[in-house]
């Protein structure tokens, strides 16, 4: 009898056991601590790398045309007038101003170079301007023709005036120029008056010798403006 209930009162502090066992569960798993993670700095973005500054050569600016000072010399400078007028193997430049003209003719020959205003047909009553080289040195006459072809002797043989103000020329291994100037208005009436602006028919000519006897070699008829 004694043993039963000793028994029975070892089954009842077992089952109370059990029961508190149940009705406490399980405790709940801490959860994991997060780590704080301070907020990121904003960056500023990068800056591009400016390029190093450097120095260029100062660029030389091309010579406007009839600034340079102009000078009978036989050489053609860059910027010294204000007019050009290509023909192929000749050329012609031009300045003015309001009393007078300069003018360069060039040709690539090793002979004489001429130009005239032309206000008539073919040769007849051309005012004209014919260079040479008379023992290395320039000759320039002021010349008038009194015929289609000729002859076109100088305007002192005529009971004219030579109207040249300034004359040069040169030669090289390669081409041949004459410079002069001139009034555009002479009073001398074997010359042709010339006004600015105002375009007028020229004739040019060249020739393989400085032989005035030698006829020319190249010629043709073109327009300027004065």
């Amino acid at each position: 009898m004694r043993i039963h209930s000793r028994l029975l009162i070892t089954e009842v502090l077992i089952v109370v056991a059990l029961t508190a066992v149940s009705c406490s569960g399980a405790a709940p798993a801490t959860p994991p601590t997060t780590p704080t993670v301070p907020p990121a700095t904003p960056t500023q973005p990068s800056q591009p790398t400016q390029p190093t500054a450097t120095t260029a050569p100062p660029v030389e600016p091309s010579p406007t045309p009839g600034a340079v000072l102009w000078s009978a010399d036989g050489v053609v400078t860059p910027g010294e007038y204000a007019n050009e007028l290509r023909l192929g193997t000749y050329r012609l430049f031009w300045s003015s101003t309001d009393e007078a003209i300069m003018i360069a003719m060039q040709a690539d020959v090793q002979g004489w170079v001429a130009v005239g205003f032309q206000p008539g047909s073919r040769m007849k009553n051309a005012d004209m301007v014919f260079g040479m080289m008379v023992n290395g040195e320039a000759v320039v006459l002021d010349q008038y023709s009194t015929g289609d072809f000729g002859p076109h002797s100088a305007d002192v043989q005529q009971g004219g005036t030579d109207d040249l103000l300034s004359f040069a020329g040169l030669r090289t291994s390669s081409m041949t120029t004459f410079e002069f100037e001139r009034k555009l208005s002479t009073g001398d009436s074997r010359d042709v008056s010339l006004e600015r602006g105002v375009p007028i028919q020229v004739i040019w000519a060249y020739g393989s010798s400085d032989s005035e006897r030698v006829q020319h070699s190249a010629r043709g008829y073109a327009e300027m403006v004065p």
